[in-house]
This record gives C-alpha cells, sequence and structure tokens, in this order.
C-alpha cells in the first residue's frame, strides 16, 4: 500500500496548493497522481485486499466523499467512547456548531464543563485509528451526534410495552466540515445560548445563530428529553426527565416527554440548595451553595428558564395555547420528533 499512500501525500499537495504554483508543476502533480492511482488499483486487484464496492471509493478518501462502508466503520469503533454518553455526544454535537462546526471546543469554557472527558474519549479513538485520512473532526462528531439519537430511540422503544414506538430518525448525513487550525481544542469562546434566556432571547439567538424560526427551535429543545444537569458543572441540577437519562437500564431514551411534561405537570421556580440535591456529595458544596434558578416537579423533572420559555411567554392562557400549538404542528407536520417515515442511517450527501 505504499503506492496509495505516496497518492495521498499528492491529494494533500494538490488540495493545499493556493492557485499561483506554475502550471507546469501542476501538470507534473496530477500526471504523477492519475499513475499512482493506477497503480493502487492494480495492486488492490491482484492482492485482493478490497472488494469492488471498495475499489469505487479509493480515489475519493478523504474530505471529499464518504462512502457507506466507511460510515459504518466509524461509527463501529468510535461508539466505545460513548458509552454511557450518548446524551453528551448529542450536546457535543450542537455546541460544536454554535460558531461554526468546525471539531473545536473550548474545553476551558464553563458552558462545555462535563464534555471534556468524550472530547478526550473521541480524540484517543480518531488519533489511533488514522481517522484523519478518511473525515474530519466535526464530521465525526456531528455523526455521533446522530447515531447517538437513534440509539436512544432504540432504547426508548425497547423499554416500551404499552406506549407508541419512536421511527428511527429520519436524517440525512452531510459531510465536508473542516477543523480549526488547533482541533479538537480551542480558546474561542463562541457565544452559547444562556440557561436563562426568556422567550425573545431564545428565539433571537437561534434565529441568528442556525435561522431557525419559533417552530424549529420548539422541536430542537425536545433534545433536553435526553439529558441531565450537575451542580458542579452548569450550575443547575437535575434530569429533565426523571428515568429518561438513567433508565432502569441505565439507557437514555428519546421520545416527546419532554413536551408532555411541560404542558401537563405543575412547575415551581425555585433555587435548590446543594447539601439536598440528589447524586451529589454534599463534601463538595460550598457553604449555602445553591443550584442557579429552576423550574421543577419532584421526582418527575426539572426545566432551564429557556426551556419553560416555551411554555410560559407571559404566563397567559394564549402563551400555553401557542405551546400546544407548535408541538401539534410539530406532530402533524412530520417533524424530526416524530418522524413518519423510517429511513436507515445515514444517508449520505455532501455539504
Amino acid at each position: 500500500m505504499d503506492t496509495y499512500i505516496r497518492a495521498q501525500t499528492l491529494i494533500r499537495k494538490i488540495e493545499s496548493m493556493s492557485g499561483n504554483e506554475d502550471r507546469s508543476l501542476v501538470r507534473v502533480l496530477i500526471n504523477v497522481l492519475s499513475h499512482s492511482l493506477s497503480l493502487v488499483m492494480a495492486e488492490l486487484i491482484k492482492t485482493q485486499e478490497m472488494d469492488v464496492s471498495q475499489l469505487e471509493a479509493i480515489h475519493i478518501t478523504g474530505y471529499s466523499q464518504l462512502t457507506q462502508a466507511q460510515i459504518d466503520t466509524i461509527t463501529r469503533i468510535s461508539r466505545s467512547a460513548l458509552v454511557g454518553s450518548k446524551n453528551k455526544a448529542v450536546r457535543l454535537t450542537f455546541h460544536d456548531c454554535v460558531g461554526g462546526c468546525n471539531g473545536c471546543l473550548n474545553v476551558n469554557n464553563p458552558d462545555n464543563k462535563g464534555l471534556e472527558d468524550l472530547v478526550a474519549d473521541i480524540e484517543t479513538v480518531y488519533q489511533e485509528n488514522n481517522f484523519s485520512e478518511i473525515i474530519s473532526r466535526a464530521d465525526l462528531w456531528a455523526l455521533l451526534g446522530i447515531w447517538a439519537i437513534n440509539q436512544t430511540i432504540i432504547a426508548n422503544n425497547e423499554d416500551c410495552d404499552t406506549c407508541e414506538e419512536v421511527p428511527d430518525l429520519e436524517v440525512t448525513f452531510k459531510w465536508g466540515r473542516k477543523d480549526c487550525a488547533t482541533a479538537p481544542y480551542s480558546d474561542d469562546d463562541v457565544g452559547l445560548p444562556a440557561a436563562t434566556f426568556d422567550h425573545a432571547e431564545l428565539m433571537e439567538f437561534f434565529s441568528d445563530e442556525f435561522d431557525f424560526n419559533d417552530r424549529e427551535v420548539t422541536a430542537l429543545m425536545g433534545v433536553h428529553t435526553l439529558g441531565a444537569a450537575k451542580i458542579f458543572n452548569s450550575g443547575f441540577h437535575g434530569t429533565w426527565i426523571s428515568g429518561g437519562a438513567n433508565g432502569a437500564s441505565g439507557a437514555v431514551f428519546f421520545n416527546n416527554q419532554y413536551f408532555i411534561n411541560m404542558a401537563s405537570l405543575d412547575w415551581t421556580l425555585a433555587q435548590r440548595l446543594c447539601t439536598s440535591l440528589s447524586n451529589v456529595d454534599s463534601d463538595l458544596c460550598s457553604n449555602g451553595q445553591t443550584t442557579g434558578w429552576q423550574w421543577n416537579v419532584a421526582g418527575l423533572g426539572f426545566n432551564l428558564n429557556a426551556d419553560m420559555s416555551l411554555f410560559k411567554v407571559g404566563n397567559t392562557e394564549l402563551d400555553r395555547l401557542m405551546f400546544l400549538y407548535r408541538i401539534l404542528t410539530l406532530i402533524l407536520m412530520g417533524s424530526p420528533l416524530v418522524p413518519t417515515q423510517p429511513v436507515p442511517l445515514p444517508r449520505l450527501r455532501p455539504m
């Protein structure tokens, strides 16, 4: 495979060219590259190192295209880094894409606290398996986020005896994201959304950052059905859906319980003493330490102010009606929360 490695080196050389190089040099490189790739094909056929479907992909290794076989291999190898961290993988995917999906995270930013171990674990897999020759970190993080959601859909359906099953996530994976120069780490603060956002601030953030409308923001917030917060990370504490982040099987469950709870439970806004919190070593609590202001229903879940702003815009019946309207349209129009057509994951398409 030395010829193949040399060919890949030439590809990277051409991709890095500024466009100002001597045209004769370009022609030489193209001729050498073409010859090298021909040799690669001949070597592979002779040694039977790859089947025909793999041969078809040999010239597009890198960031220009991915095959389904490569995707399957990448997810199979990488999932070891996501054991017990599927909800964190979804969070990482989102945090990376605020400010641009570039495979870089500022782990020193308090808003990213709790993701540092996952980034390190994925990076170990990335380096040990030479994934840089196949996929960028930004694409890998996005792919693992999609995979994690589908796994939590499977977990939900396996745990579901009487409820309606959630179909597979209907999504097209797009590749082509480029890593920042210092990937996977960065010192940049990209301006993540605040837990204290009110309705107007929440909608403005997602409109400016992603061009989302109110309906799309409402759908996206539903991913909190997977999540949990820890006081020593974010300053808040609780599981959005009790039993969802840590079910009897230790799985996370993706469903629409987030919306059901928000619309049907009697929520109370309060701060909670650190020493009174479950699953917290009280010796680590500082004197009088409390959570931030958060919405709670004992034994059933908690929400941030940004969550409740979807429902309690002005705490009027009209606000509640509009929230329920948005949820109804999500269901009737076949949103990602309630997909209508199960499809294989992922379908491949370049960005």
